[in-house]
């Protein structure tokens, strides 16, 4: 289907719900500003004045129905007496990012030089952020249940952007409340599509003050996306492709509907694991896995595997199986820091249109000639 890049303007009427709590139904405020082509997790409305709402509609996974606002003000304009949820300004200057894609997001943005702290520092590829906590202008904050919540509040952030994964963030939520420090979530890892997930760079071009930067660039990433997924469509061959490696002896498989199986499709593969009706990641038996294994044409992100004798190392079955054997077996590790960070899911969040034409290159070589892989390498 043919994505048609810009505004898509509709038009709400105002009904004077301005005091909707927050996580309750959706709420009205007028004019949708921005309503995205990809993401099915955010939206933005107009309000009566230059200011705007930022709706995030799936702030984590199998969040129905949750919906948390963001008042952005502009021109020190108040929100509506009532207003249940996040008020920040615009153009904030000094921020705290959570995850590695947010880091992607505000780079891309050319805004990196005001994030203050940030969560797993040796995990994080972005080049400004390393030279930032070497020369101490950048900080480590913590993570999970380790948060340094005295060295977040010493950065005075004008906003920290957080996530949630199976539920709310609600230890930090509260604790950030407590501190009087304005959060919002970024939820680009619940997006199901490769485009959703690169979209969520326009609702933080809103947050910055640049969202037709952050439109403008949207489209070409999508344009570009398009254009390869199209070429795939008439591919006489689909390799059967399988993903991941086990994790503390347990071997996850994404969900059908997710955005890396998506991924696989539009570059002209077949996922193996489908069962059908699974939306969320899911654990399969190792006797299943080997059994896809062996009928897969290439294996895909075997965890942090770099070379074909680490992999065996962790299952010396591997060595027995045909793709392991014909050398068809790659990662996405051809950009990591030394302590096992990877950029595919920093910039990579971003760049769908770089990953796809990496695992075109990958599953259709005859197709690609000229691409240099660069979030994937192949292990040897």
């Amino acid at each position: 289907m043919q994505r048609v890049l810009g505004y898509m303007v509709a038009f709400v009427a105002l009904v004077g719900l301005w005091g909707c709590p927050e996580g309750t139904a959706k709420c009205e405020w007028g004019e949708a500003v921005y309503a995205p082509q990809e993401a099915e997790g955010f939206e933005i409305l107009a309000t009566e004045g230059a200011s705007t709402v930022l709706r995030v509609l799936s702030p984590w996974q199998g969040a129905e129905g949750v919906v948390k606002e963001v008042f952005i003000s502009r021109n020190g304009e108040q929100a509506p007496e009532g207003f249940g949820g996040m008020v920040i300004e615009a153009a904030p200057e000094r921020v705290v990012c959570m995850s590695s894609s947010h880091i992607a997001f505000v780079d891309a943005l050319g805004a990196v030089e005001r994030i203050y702290g940030v969560s797993g520092a040796e995990y994080i590829s972005n080049s400004h952020i390393a030279e930032g906590i070497a020369e101490g202008k950048v900080h480590e904050v913590g993570y999970d249940s380790n948060i340094n919540y005295e060295v977040l509040a010493s950065l005075r952030p004008d906003v920290v952007f957080i996530y949630g994964t199976s539920g709310e963030n609600s230890a930090m939520t509260a604790k950030l409340s407590e501190l009087k420090i304005p959060y919002v979530y970024i939820a680009d890892h619940a997006e199901t599509s490769p485009l959703g997930k690169s979209e969520w760079v326009v609702a933080l071009g809103e947050i910055f003050d640049l969202r037709g930067d952050a439109e403008e660039l949207f489209g070409t990433i999508a344009e570009r996306y398009e254009s390869l997924r199209l070429r795939m469509l008439d591919i006489a061959s689909r390799p059967k492709v399988m993903l991941n490696s086990p994790y503390k002896d347990v071997w996850f498989v994404p969900a059908d509907r997710s955005y890396i199986v998506r991924l696989i499709e539009d570059a002209g593969g077949e996922w193996l694991c489908s069962d059908g009706r699974s939306t969320t990641s899911r654990p399969i038996s190792g006797e299943s896995a080997y059994i896809f294994l062996s009928e897969a044409d290439f294996w895909l992100n075997p965890n942090e595997a770099h070379t074909i004798s680490q992999l065996v190392a962790t299952n010396p079955k591997f060595a027995n199986t045909d793709v392991v054997k014909s050398g068809n077996v790659y990662n996405c590790t051809a950009r990591s820091t030394s302590a096992g960070g990877s950029d595919f899911w920093e910039s990579g969040a971003l760049r769908a249109d770089v990953v796809l034409a990496d695992l075109i290159a990958i599953l259709h070589p005859e197709v690609a000639e000229g691409h240099t892989l660069y979030y994937y390498e192949q292990l040897r």
